[in-house]
């Protein structure tokens, strides 16, 4: 068959499907408040033509079945967003659009757009496919729109935004707010890991900042929160300079990190060297002082941070201090276990973690500690000259012992890298470096979980600067979540 005639025959079953739905009259608006219920009910499927670049959005799953086994779909995106099959109060329709010439389908809720597509660019109507919202709320995503040449395209997930950007697709704008779903019982969910922060706060000054990096990362988690359905922010250590000398540093970091508090997101930051009295101005070790000793020394930190961290805190090695902390979440429908264990840490601390792992046997443990890989991708074997156990003490005695252990994240050198080890138990344990000391930008590394397909992929964006650096994407199968 001719690939055109093919695809001319896509366009007919599809548009013939589309004017199956129930056509709604224009003046039906959404109101201010979308019927959250009803917005997550059905999940709207997306799929990609290779060969037209065309998309297919639709709640219809033999519509999607039918378009990817026979008609050139085959580029299964599973569900992009969620919406109502129905008209509800609050919502409004969208209208899926068809261009015979271009095989380009386009959706709208915008009656203008609508009419100067249809009267004046060739476009055929193929009547409403889905309900969503116009207007933001909680329980909603924005919807972003892409165009190259005459094809539009369809994202909601910050790494597909981008990735669109950098194939040459042309940002076409916001065009509606859809459904989340019902998270609590998604299975893919993801956490954000912020790597070592110490360069981003000293230009910096509280509510009249200079250099933005800091909060506005938090800012990026926080406005793709339904996104990304981002459950917990980890900090793998040195979230200031030296700012055990230097409060300013500590109101920089505070400040960005309320962020992430106001929107009910919760975090735990990681100990590095830079965040105790070891370290003075410059960053380097303080002069005439022990080192081994203050580098357990951080009360500006504890101050600082145990309003914000200290209600996700389930449990500490020592009262009143924030070194060594474990807390707990659910997602993915299985329940985790996130530990932070300080840096080059002492026996006793490693002793203490391995009660708690033990007394979590149906949680799956997230470690965070600042050392752990080198930048070539290695488990270090140093205790940095002044630490205790180096990240070897701690792979050998606690992290290839347990069953439940799923991901190490660390800091402190190199740029990032990721790698898989296996337990003694047969576990897969992921583990990621993230570290970067950036001057001009502020990465973050996304880790996306799959618990039904038991999956992780992860990969690195900068918000400041839009870059997404794709030599460090990683992507596990077969970790067998704990349940």
């Amino acid at each position: 068959m001719n690939p055109r005639t093919k695809i001319s025959k896509v366009n007919n079953v599809l548009l013939t499907l589309a004017c199956l739905f129930i056509f709604i009259p224009a003046a039906i608006t959404a109101s201010a408040a979308p019927n959250c219920s009803a917005l997550n009910g059905s999940p709207v499927f997306h799929l990609v033509n290779p060969t037209t670049k065309a998309n297919l959005l639709t709640t219809n799953q033999t519509e999607a079945q039918n378009a990817k086994a026979s008609f050139g779909f085959t580029d299964d995106r599973g569900t992009i967003f969620y919406a109502s099959k129905e008209w509800i109060s609050g919502l409004t329709p969208a209208y899926r659009l068809y261009h015979p010439k271009s095989h380009n389908f386009f959706w709208t809720i915008n009656q203008n757009e609508i009419d100067t597509a249809v009267n004046s660019l060739g476009y055929e109507k193929g009547g409403v496919n889905f309900f969503v919202s116009s207007t933001p709320a909680e329980c909603t995503q924005p919807v972003y729109r892409y165009r190259q040449g005459a094809i539009h395209r369809y994202a909601v997930k910050q790494a597909d935004r981008d990735k669109l950007l950098a194939d040459g697709w042309v940002y076409d704008g916001l065009h509606f707010y859809a459904g989340v779903g019902n998270q609590d019982n998604n299975t893919v969910f993801s956490i954000a890991i912020v790597p070592d922060t110490q360069q981003e706060v000293q230009a910096a000054t509280p509510r009249n900042l200079n250099d933005l990096r800091f909060r506005q990362r938090m800012q990026w988690l926080v406005d793709n929160k339904n996104s990304l359905d981002l459950r917990y922010v980890l900090h793998s250590g040195d979230a200031v300079n030296w700012g055990e000398r230097d409060t300013h540093q500590y109101n920089v970091a505070t400040d960005a990190y309320q962020v992430l508090r106001a929107a009910g997101i919760p975090f735990n930051i990681s100990i590095g060297n830079h965040d105790t009295r070891a370290v003075c101005a410059g960053g380097s070790a303080c002069p005439g002082e022990n080192a081994h000793t203050t580098l357990r020394q951080l009360p500006l930190f504890n101050s600082y941070f145990e309003p914000l961290m200290g209600p996700h805190v389930a449990g500490r090695y020592q009262p009143g201090e924030l070194a060594n902390t474990y807390s707990r979440f659910e997602a993915g429908g299985v329940k985790w276990l996130v530990l932070s264990i300080e840096l080059w840490p002492r026996a006793p601390v490693v002793e203490w973690a391995k009660g708690v792992v033990a007394a979590h046997p149906t949680h799956n443990v997230i470690i965070v500690t600042h050392s752990f890989l080198t930048g070539n991708n290695a488990i270090n074997t140093s205790n940095g000259g002044y630490g205790d156990q180096s990240p070897q003490y701690l792979y050998e005695n606690l992290v290839r012992l347990y069953p439940n252990i799923r991901f190490v994240f660390s800091g402190h050198e190199g740029n990032a890298s990721s790698r898989t080890f296996t337990g003694n138990n047969g576990n897969k344990i992921v583990a990621s470096l993230q570290s970067f000391h950036s001057g001009s930008t502020n990465p973050v590394r996304i880790m996306e979980i799959d618990t039904a397909k038991n999956t992780v992929k992860t990969y690195i964006v900068a918000p400041k600067t839009n870059e997404y650096w794709t030599q460090y994407n990683y992507s596990e199968t077969g970790m067998n979540f704990v349940r």
